[in-house]
C-alpha cells in the first residue's frame, strides 16, 4: 500500500473517531485531526469552541498550527498576536507535534509585542499603586518583573529599566524586601522623603562584555516641601534618568516619571551635580545610563 493510501486511511479514521465520540473535548478532537493532517477539519472543530474559551493558549496554539500547515501565514500571524496579547508569558511545551515554524513565529511575535505589553502592565500597576490598591499593584509589578526578564528581550535596555522601576515600587510596597536589597540600592536620606534608587546600568554600546555598574559617590536628594495642603496629602513616586560620563559626572538628567513640577525642577538641578565612580567595561570607563526611582511623602 502506498504512503498516500495510509495518509488517507488515517485521515478518515480520525474523522470517524471525532464524529463518533460525542463526549470528547473539542480541543482533543482538534488535536487528533491535526495529528492526522486533517487541518481544515481541525479548524472547523476549533470553531465550535465557546467564545469564552476561544482565546485560551491551547486553542490558539492549535489554530495557528493548522493555519501554518495550510500555508496561511498571515492568518497564523494574527492568531499568534492574539495569543501573546491573551497570555504574554505563554511558551509552548516542546513535543513531536510542535511545529518549529510555530515556535519561531511565536518567539518572534513575543519579541515584538512584549515591550509594549509590559509597559502597559507597568502603567496599570502604577495606577493601582497610586490608588492604594496594594495587592493589585504587587501582582502587576511582579508580572512586569517576570515579563521584563523573559529571554526574548531581557537584554534590552528598556527591559532592564522596567525591572528597575518595578523593583523600586515593590520595595516601597514591601519595606522588608527593600531592606534585603539595600546593598544594591542607593537610598536618599532626606527626612521628608523615602527613596529607592535602584538601577542596574546599561552601557551606551551593547557589547557582550562584563560591565561593572557606576557607584554613587554623591547623590543628594532635595528635601520635599509640599507647596500646598493638597500636595502634602499625596504620595508621589517618580524616576529620574541620569547619563553618567566616563569621568563619573552626570552629563544629562531627565524625568522618566514626573512627580510634582516644583520638586522635579529641583531634582533635575541636583541630579546634574551628582558624582559617581564611573562604570567600566573590561576595565575601561564607559558612559552609561542609570534610572533612580524615588518617593515623596510627608511624615
Amino acid at each position: 500500500m502506498t504512503a498516500r493510501y495510509w495518509r488517507t486511511l488515517v485521515h478518515a479514521t480520525a474523522i470517524v473517531l471525532v464524529a463518533s465520540n460525542g463526549r470528547a473535548e473539542v480541543l482533543d478532537d482538534a488535536k487528533t485531526l491535526y495529528a492526522a493532517a486533517a487541518f481544515e477539519n481541525a479548524l472547523a472543530i476549533l470553531d465550535r469552541v465557546a467564545p469564552a474559551q476561544s482565546n485560551t493558549p491551547d486553542v490558539l496554539t492549535y489554530r495557528a498550527l493548522c493555519l501554518l500547515a495550510l500555508g496561511r501565514a498571515d492568518d497564523a500571524q494574527t492568531v499568534a498576536e492574539t495569543l501573546v496579547a491573551a497570555a504574554p508569558s505563554f511558551v509552548p511545551a516542546t513535543g513531536e507535534d510542535m511545529s518549529p515554524r510555530f515556535v519561531t513565529l511565536l518567539a518572534e511575535t513575543r519579541r515584538r509585542l512584549l515591550p509594549d505589553i509590559t509597559k502597559h502592565l507597568f502603567a496599570e500597576a502604577r495606577d493601582q499603586f497610586h490608588a492604594k490598591n496594594e495587592a493589585a499593584a504587587i501582582r502587576g509589578f511582579e508580572q512586569v518583573l517576570a515579563l521584563a526578564n523573559d529571554s526574548v528581550w531581557r537584554d534590552r535596555a528598556e527591559a532592564a529599566d522596567l525591572r528597575t522601576l518595578a523593583s523600586g515600587f515593590l520595595d516601597l510596597l514591601h519595606p522588608a524586601r527593600g531592606a534585603e536589597n539595600s546593598t544594591a540600592n542607593t537610598a536618599a536620606t532626606t527626612t521628608p522623603m523615602a527613596a529607592a534608587a535602584p538601577t542596574l546600568t546599561t552601557a551606551a554600546h551593547g557589547a557582550k562584555a562584563a560591565l561593572i555598574p557606576a557607584i554613587a559617590l554623591a547623590q543628594p536628594m532635595p528635601a520635599w516641601r509640599p507647596p500646598d495642603a493638597v500636595s502634602a496629602q499625596r504620595h508621589f513616586t517618580g524616576a529620574v534618568r541620569v547619563r553618567i560620563g566616563v569621568d563619573g559626572h552626570v552629563v544629562r538628567a531627565t524625568m522618566d516619571i514626573p512627580t510634582h513640577p516644583d520638586y522635579d525642577r529641583l531634582l533635575l538641578e541636583a541630579a546634574r551635580s551628582w558624582i559617581y565612580k564611573p562604570a567600566t567595561r573590561n576595565g575601561e570607563p564607559v558612559e552609561v545610563e542609570k534610572l533612580v526611582t524615588f518617593s515623596l511623602k510627608t511624615n
